[in-house]
């Protein structure tokens, strides 16, 4: 196969050069030079790229643009089931039973534990799978010349050294670029470096971009050079990853945690305490001392909630799974789950979000210039464009127009116009600058972009851009006045509007150069169907809708009264110029969306909203420019479509178009964290009320449980409770804020009542002597076998029920349970029974009246429930049915809207977040250390803000 276009540098065209498919190299005849395709010497044709066999040849001799992953192995996975604070204490009270020669306990702990790790390694096997199929989701993508010039979006996984790529601002370098012809390339490349200052390519450090940097400004086609491992950023990562792996934890989750270690390190006390007045006190250490530790032994594994973790983790594994399947909406890290379900007020971008992105021009508005038609401003609208950026609207819509334009084309066929160069555009200086040359030579330069920019570029003060000029009449205030009345009506109906013109020459040859001005194109893009329903349904579930726009303020008014949103938006210089601070917050924190805001103001905004009013703010965003916000909010949104560094700076990816998405993701995100709380409070209480009630027992009436039974317990406990990661949940209309001193209130208030009322039980029934059999607490160590059938009975039913008291937000018959939870609920229930009645020879009367003292005590503390709820401030208030969107109600007037945002306004100020937990933070913990390295960071440990490094997608980007 003869290679013309693509060849190794020095190596002039010619019949002599061949590619050798089987080598993956290239040779002169009679010569033992050789050149791998893609490797050092090789040079790509620049328009064209590499054909499809040499990419083929390439990938088989440099392999794909991957960086290895560490794969944890199955066993490790299996193994790390028995590794951790509770784990550790459950195998520590099994080697005590064997010390004393328990057999029998002995082989019971060793089960649990057994049974324990095997749920687990299942559980979390299923949610690893599930978070691996979301990694696969979130790889980025970049424009690539192949096989004669096509231009063709393929995954960065896909490239290869050869490949021809087209670089704009907003894309993560995917691999070492050489530039070979564009722009000036703005790089930042803190990444890499630690500089916080943007580098030039090419410039002083050469010409090629390392992969791993971000675009900031500029676009440019470029060369792969080298891929994966081979790239330098890809050396390092791999070296990293052989050496270390970590995990990402919210602070919920290691608070939940503390609280939880604080209930066994506090049963722990009281287990010694047992201990000792049983041994002491009743003699236990004189008539058996074995049985007198395992006394002790077993309400210690009682306490324990050896479950809770993997409940936990599999919830929010689950339900990031669910998010991206059913909602469209990829979460970069499970702690970002938290603040989703907490998020008050969202700042939304107008295009592509609440519109559509589908801009069209509209040929009969447009404006033209003196000396000028309308063919005119298309044509140089279109020559002004790039048709290989096929994901910008505005290029793409241009482009799309002048097609039909057949009068155009006739005079671009004419003229034989062709595009030389191009500037492209960049949010600082917005516009784009394209450089012309005709079939005899003359040359044009040709802006598009802000008209206030076009016609004088230092409109606002005198940006960096390489060309700065004015347009003829630029200072003629009458010119200038049509200009900006013409702008301002096509905006107050709804359009956005781009200026055009023209220099005749190249302009970058030429100081202070003069442009003729061409004319205005108007273009619509019209709110998405579902947009006004979305704002509808997010306003349900209290959460405020701002709207932060580059565009127009009547532009911005104008769709803000199509999607229902309300119409008090302010220029974004109005940020810019409040004489105070307290000015600024408050014209923020009323304010239904800004527009014409620069980078800085969507920034600012989400700031003020954050730390200054405590608010859970989301941010959305699709632009290198909207980083630093998405970055800067609790909820950064990277919507469909956004850039590498969007996504990058994101806690949530949309997958899909609109605002529909982030609805959804709220509502599950609120339903994942009614699961956890409800059963960290379930599992809390109930290890309270089975240390309390145990270890009272045997400080008032020397009485103790069986330690099998006890056992057979916790165990019951544990795996009846694994269906509460898949029950359903209700949404509440209000933020779900991880605030634990309300789940340790609750969990509290079910221990201590559920204690109270069977210690009550127990004595009322004790001292009236009315039940069936041999029921008698006043024996002391010498309680009956029927009597510690009892007590265990019913702490079994007692612990049972509690669930479904505790996940409801009300009174537990206004929330339905999982049939799988109810399933597994009566299972454990009915062997209850059996073993109460079998084993331990209660009678079936006594069996049925514990049905009934805890179906009562059920009610009763239900009722309680409610009631200290709202002693603690805990009341849920409404909660949302279903996934769908609210029917819109039309033509609401300004005053209703109004009253609706004062009423979201005061939950707002109900949900706000206390200073110390303003920042979303995680725990950054290395999986290699050991467990004494473990046991000195959880004493040791410092929480870290997002803020302060990049966040660590699922997987890794791919070089």
């Amino acid at each position: 196969m003869v290679s013309r276009k693509n060849r190794p540098m020095g190596v002039p065209e010619a019949s002599d050069v061949f590619v050798d498919e089987e080598e993956g190299t290239v040779k002169k005849e009679d010569s033992v030079e050789k050149i791998v395709v893609g490797g050092p010497g090789w040079d790509s044709d620049p328009t064209n790229g590499l054909t499809l066999e040499e990419v083929k040849t390439s990938l088989a001799v440099h392999g794909p643009n991957e960086i290895p992953v560490e794969i944890t192995p199955l066993y490790v996975l299996f193994l790390r089931q028995y590794m951790g604070f509770m784990p550790f204490l459950i195998e520590f009270a099994a080697i005590i039973s064997l010390a004393v020669q328990d057999y029998v306990d002995f082989a019971i702990i060793a089960a649990m534990l057994l049974i324990n790790g095997l749920l687990g390694f299942r559980e979390e096997y299923h949610a690893k799978k599930s978070l691996d199929e979301l990694a696969n989701k979130i790889e980025s993508e970049v424009t690539v010349l192949r096989d004669g010039g096509k231009a063709m979006q393929l995954k960065t996984t896909e490239l290869v050294p050869g490949d021809v790529v087209f670089l704009v601002g907003g894309n993560i370098v995917a691999a070492d670029i050489k530039w070979l012809r564009g722009d000036e390339m703005s790089l930042d490349t803190a990444a890499l470096t630690g500089e916080p200052i943007p580098r030039k390519y090419p410039g002083e450090h050469g010409d090629v971009m390392l992969s791993g940097t971000t675009v900031r400004a500029g676009e440019c086609y470029g060369q792969v050079i080298a891929t994966g491992t081979n790239t330098e950023i890809g050396q390092a990562q791999a070296d990293v990853m052989k050496d270390k792996s970590v995990k990402v934890e919210s602070v919920f989750y290691r608070k939940i945690m503390m609280v939880v270690q604080a209930v066994i390190l506090g049963s722990l006390f009281l287990v010694i305490a047992v201990l000792l007045v049983d041994g002491l006190y009743y003699g236990g250490f004189k008539t058996s001392s074995q049985e007198t530790i395992l006394n002790a032994l077993s309400i210690m594994i009682a306490a324990i909630p050896v479950a809770l973790p993997l409940v936990l983790q599999v919830n929010m594994a689950l339900g990031a799974a669910y998010l991206a399947k059913h909602h469209n909406a990829i979460v970069t890290s499970i702690p970002a789950l938290q603040d989703i379900a907490s998020m008050s007020i969202l700042c939304s971008d107008k295009t592509g979000t609440l519109t559509t992105a589908k801009m069209s021009i509209m040929p009969d508005s447009i404006y033209p210039g003196v000396g000028f038609d309308s063919t005119d401003v298309l044509l140089f609208a279109s020559l002004c464009s790039n048709p290989d950026k096929k994901d910008d609207p505005i290029d793409r819509a241009v482009l799309q127009a002048f097609e039909k334009d057949q009068e155009g084309k006739k005079k671009l066929e004419s003229m034989g116009y062709e595009q030389e160069s191009i500037i492209g555009f960049n949010p600082e200086v917005k516009r784009t600058v394209g450089f012309i040359k005709a079939k005899d030579g003359t040359k044009l330069t040709i802006a598009k972009g802000l008209p206030a920019k076009v016609l004088d570029t230092s409109a606002g003060g005198v940006d960096s851009h390489e060309i700065q000029w004015k347009c003829a009449n630029a200072d003629d205030k009458k010119f200038t006045k049509e200009i900006d009345e013409m702008g301002l009506k096509l905006s107050k109906d709804g359009y956005k509007t781009i200026a055009i013109a023209v220099f005749d020459g190249d302009a970058r040859e030429v100081e202070n150069p003069i442009f003729r001005f061409v004319g205005l194109l108007p273009m619509i893009d019209p709110p998405r169907e579902d947009t006004a329903q979305t704002i509808s349904s997010l306003h349900r579930a209290n959460i405020s809708v701002k709207m932060i726009t580059g565009d127009h303020t009547n532009v911005a008014i104008e769709t803000a009264r199509l999607v229902g949103l309300g119409t008090n938006i302010y220029p974004g210089e109005d940020i810019r110029n409040t004489v105070s601070e307290q000015q600024k917050n408050e014209m923020i924190w009323h304010a239904d969306g800004f527009a014409s805001v620069l980078p800085s103001d969507k920034r600012e905004c989400v700031m003020i909203l954050r730390n200054v009013f405590g608010i859970v703010t989301g941010m959305t965003g699709d632009g290198v420019n909207d980083a630093p916000a998405l970055s800067a909010a609790q909820v950064g949104i990277a919507v469909e479509g956004a850039t590498d560094a969007a996504k990058n700076a994101a806690d949530l990816i949309l997958t899909e178009p609109g605002l529909s998405p982030i609805y959804g993701a709220v509502l599950e995100s609120r339903r994942i964290f009614a699961r956890i709380k409800a059963y960290v409070v379930y599992r809390v209480a109930a290890s309270i009320m089975l240390v309390l009630t145990l270890s009272l027992l045997m400080f008032i009436s020397g009485c103790a449980v069986d330690p099998l039974l006890v056992i057979i317990l916790a165990l019951l406990n544990d795996i009846s409770m694994i269906p509460v990661a898949y029950d359903y949940a209700e949404a509440t209309a209000k933020p779900q804020l991880p605030l634990a001193s309300k789940l340790v209130l609750m969990s509290i208030f079910f221990g201590f009542v559920h204690t109270g009322i069977a210690l009550l039980v127990f004595y009322v029934i004790d001292d009236n002597d009315r039940l069936d059999g041999n029921f008698d607490l006043s024996k002391g160590p010498e309680c009956s076998t029927e009597t510690q059938g009892f007590v265990w009975f019913y702490l079994v039913l007692a612990t049972e029920f509690m669930i479904f008291s505790a996940r409801a937000q009300s009174f537990f018959w206004k929330s339905k349970p999982s049939i799988f939870l109810v399933a597994s609920v009566l299972a454990t229930a009915l062997i209850g029974s059996l073993v109460s009645g079998l084993a331990q020879d209660l009678p079936g009367s006594n069996i049925g009246w514990i049905w009934l003292f805890n179906i009562c005590a059920f009610v009763v503390v239900d009722l309680l429930k409610v009631w200290f709820k709202g002693v603690i401030n805990d009341s849920p208030g409404d909660v949302i049915e279903g996934d769908g969107l609210m029917t819109v109600e039309k033509d609401a007037s300004e005053a209703k809207k109004h009253m609706e945002k004062k009423k979201r306004y005061v939950v707002h100020e109900e949900s706000v977040v206390p200073l110390e937990h303003r920042y979303h933070k995680v725990s950054v913990v290395d999986e290699k250390k050991g467990f004494f390295g473990k046991l000195f960071e959880a004493v040791t440990s410092h929480h870290i803000s997002h803020h302060g490094f990049n966040k660590k997608h699922f997987k890794a980007h791919p070089s």
